[in-house]
């Protein structure tokens, strides 16, 4: 790093000298692929339905890697105009390199090949430089009748990114309340002004971030002002909130309203369905089975911008449909037989993104559903998936806000959230030795968000379960998968996977003596250090029990010496490892316990957390003599 900013030193005299980088500034280039010199963005909203944005960016891009944080891309749609666009590049020496004019631009499809209607799409630069650094200045200026959306001011949008100066700012010549949010993170760093119709905010210095183990996305640790107006419109039509129930109900009458209604013969097939069932829970299986074995997943983006589900009559007759027109075609299903759902809007993903629950405004990229119950635990249905159990969401919308649109009303609640014990996996093994090759008989099963790591596996074929076992084992160099078979519990939520597998030379042989370790099937690689200082806070989104017992047959062999049990108990976890010989049986029993504690801490705790790890690892090293 130190050569590197030499480097941008000895550079730095002629690559736009009129920059005047001081000291403050070559010093944010450590640890960055790209430097912001200075970036604006001008939003003026002249009305309820017009929008206009300015963006001017100067980016000094160092490496390959840098040059993705150009982002010179920009969407458009039949209400969302490009009214200029234009970038030049410019070499060490302050000499232009290139110009592109938004005729230069690519202009292509918005959506992936999966998607089968959308008026959506895009331009973006297509550039390469010859030789780095290189400094992009990139210009843009759309204009939109969409105002439900308004951009919102991240400073920090990407890692290994650092920022001389970016600024943003709101001018708001309409009638409508324009409100604005800061999240807990806006700090010093960001300074504003603010008049009656104006806001402006402006960060300066900030340095690159780089991505460390266990790290939040940027955006759950950086700063983030969002904006909404009282009064929007989208796609033509007008919406009126300043809260979430407001909101719900303008989804629900503008989004939701005539929609559901089916073909009278599938109201007879599912009334049929559900004839002899009594309970809701019943009910609303027998239904998500039905359009589970009866629809397919493809993604659609059409009506009012994306965001008004297909009709349920259309899915019926089509077989297909989008998160949207799934959710709502479910929804409608259960209707015909009397059981009220919730349509529910959420951030999607594998790392976990609540909806702003202070700040009502259009969020969310996915919709799901809500069955309230009395006196139980709600059901929750995520529609899109033909394999997925009933009521189980998985890592992709779990514990996290959703708004909950439904007849009675609508509000945020938070999704289901999976505990360590619910994320469990036991692994047991009965394991002969056959000279220093080992023979196992294992069954391995998993819960929670660890079943569905593994209960793909129940359609894979051949190559790919063999694929899959050599990467699990991937310290098993010798293996060889005889035989398998799986159960996939879907009322419980629990897959087993039953093998026969054989290791060769697991055993080390020195004489008489076999030395192995004593934990086969289940070694933990973190790969993880703390010679580093951290500098951003971690977190663990989910945490998880593995418990493993491994019963080796000891025939003609004998234990030299017993292991100490093994217990370290921490505000990250626990680790328990022990053992035990059962004469009787004439076996030698491992048993090992990992928890893992959902938590998020603070950077400082890190270099503990690290040593806990470490900790696991060398205990599940742990070997063992016997003698034959």
């Amino acid at each position: 790093m130190k050569n590197t900013i030499l480097l941008f030193i000895l550079i730095s005299s002629s690559i736009f000298a009129q920059e005047d980088l001081d000291t403050t500034s070559l010093n944010l280039m450590e640890d960055a692929n790209s430097l912001i010199l200075n970036y604006e963005t001008l939003i003026t909203i002249d009305s309820y339905n017009k929008m206009n944005t300015l963006v001017k960016k100067e980016i000094l891009v160092f490496n390959e890697k840098g040059l993705s944080s150009l982002d010179a891309v920009e969407f458009y749609n039949k209400n969302t105009k490009v009214k200029d666009l234009e970038a030049i590049v410019y070499d060490t020496n302050g000499k232009q390199l290139e110009k592109f004019k938004k005729r230069d631009f690519k202009d292509v499809s918005a959506v992936s090949s999966g998607t089968m209607y959308s008026d959506d799409r895009l331009y973006y630069l297509e550039y390469t430089p010859r030789n780095y650094p290189v400094k992009v200045v990139y210009t843009s200026e759309k204009q939109t009748s969409n105002t439900a959306f308004i951009p919102s001011f991240r400073p920090i949008k990407m890692y290994k990114q650092s920022a001389l100066k970016t600024s943003f700012s709101i001018i708001n010549h309409s009638e409508a309340e324009l409100r604005y949010h800061k999240n807990e993170f806006v700090d010093e760093r960001i300074q504003e002004k603010i008049t009656s119709n104006s806001y402006s905010f402006t960060a300066e210095n900030l340095s690159a971030i780089k991505r460390e183990p266990y790290s939040p996305s940027l955006r759950n640790f950086t700063p983030e002002i969002r904006f909404a107006l009282s009064k929007f419109e989208l796609e033509g039509v007008v919406g009126e909130a300043s809260d979430w129930e407001t909101f719900g109900q303008w989804q629900n009458d503008n989004l939701l309203t005539d929609v559901n209604q089916l073909p009278q013969a599938t109201v007879q097939t599912i009334q049929n369905l559900v004839a002899n069932l009594d309970s809701v829970e019943e009910k609303a299986e027998a239904i998500y089975r039905y359009v589970q074995e009866n629809t397919r997943y493809i993604s659609l983006q059409i009506g009012i911008g994306g965001w008004r589900p297909i009709s349920a009559e259309v899915v019926d007759d089509t077989k297909y449909g989008d998160c949207k027109g799934l959710t709502n075609y479910t929804k409608s299903l259960l209707e015909v037989v009397g059981i009220e759902s919730n349509y529910c809007v959420v951030q999607s993903g594998s790392e976990i993104s609540d909806l702003q629950e202070d700040f009502a405004s259009m969020q969310g990229n996915h919709v799901i559903l809500n069955i309230p119950m009395e006196n139980k635990e709600d059901i929750w249905l995520e529609c899109t998936n033909q394999k997925m159990p009933f009521n189980f969401l998985g890592n992709f919308t779990d514990n996290r806000n959703v708004l909950a649109i439904g007849n009675s009303g609508s509000k945020i609640i938070k999704t289901p959230a999976y505990v360590e014990e619910d994320n469990h996996q036991f692994t047991k093994a009965t394991i002969h030795i056959q000279d220093v090759n080992l023979k196992a008989d294992l069954s391995i099963t998993t819960q929670g968000t660890q079943y569905q790591s593994h209960y793909f596996l129940e359609d894979a074929d051949y190559k790919r379960i063999e694929r899959y076992y050599a990467n699990y084992w991937s310290h098993l160099k010798r293996l060889n998968i005889n035989e398998y078979q799986f159960n996939n519990n879907k009322k419980e939520v629990i897959f087993t996977e039953n093998l026969k597998v054989d290791v060769q030379n697991y055993f080390k042989k020195y004489g008489n003596d076999l030395i192995f370790a004593v934990t086969p099937f289940n070694k933990i690689s973190f790969g993880v250090s703390s010679k580093n200082e951290r500098k951003n806070p971690f977190s663990i989104a989910r945490g998880f029990v593995d418990e493993d017992e491994y019963v080796f047959v000891l025939n003609d062999t004998s234990a030299n010496a017993i292991p100490e049990n093994i217990e370290i108990i921490s505000k990250f976890g626990t680790y328990k490892l022990e053992f035990s010989v059962n004469e009787v049986e004439n076996t030698f029993v491992v048993k090992r316990y990992v928890k893992l504690n959902k938590n998020k801490y603070d950077k400082s705790e890190y270099s503990d957390f690290v040593e806990f790890l470490n900790q696991i690892e060398k205990h599940d090293q742990t070997k063992v003599s016997f003698q034959s």
